[in-house]
């Protein structure tokens, strides 16, 4: 079975360790460099063409992302409270939770 390519998006460092927890031994994932600095995301981007980005919390950070990835990159947002999972379609709102996460993470390895 094929691994998502992962890349985590401005994710406080507490945040990515628990998104990676939460995902190794639930989903087959392989979590790329963490881009922590929005400048340049587009190139970086670009450069890890990633299956799946996960942007946390939502900000200006999720509009430049979404901005410069390619249409076969997903892209997921957790809610600015972190309570909430969104996208990676419009109108997909899930609440985050371990199991939430890793389903909609299966759900897009089936797409892909």
């Amino acid at each position: 079975m094929p691994e998502l390519r992962t890349v985590l998006v401005i994710a406080p460092p507490l945040l990515a360790d628990l998104i990676r927890r939460v995902l190794t031994g639930r989903v087959a994932v392989s979590i790329l460099p963490e881009i922590t600095d929005p400048t340049d995301i587009g190139g970086h981007l670009r450069e890890l063409a990633p299956d799946i980005i996960i942007v946390g919390p939502v900000g200006t950070a999720s509009s430049l992302v979404a901005a410069s990835v390619s249409s076969h990159t997903r892209v997921l947002s957790l809610s600015a409270d972190l309570t909430h999972i969104l996208g990676p379609n419009p109108g997909d709102i899930a609440p985050f939770t371990p199991e939430t996460l890793a389903v909609r993470l299966r759900e897009i390895l089936m797409t892909i």
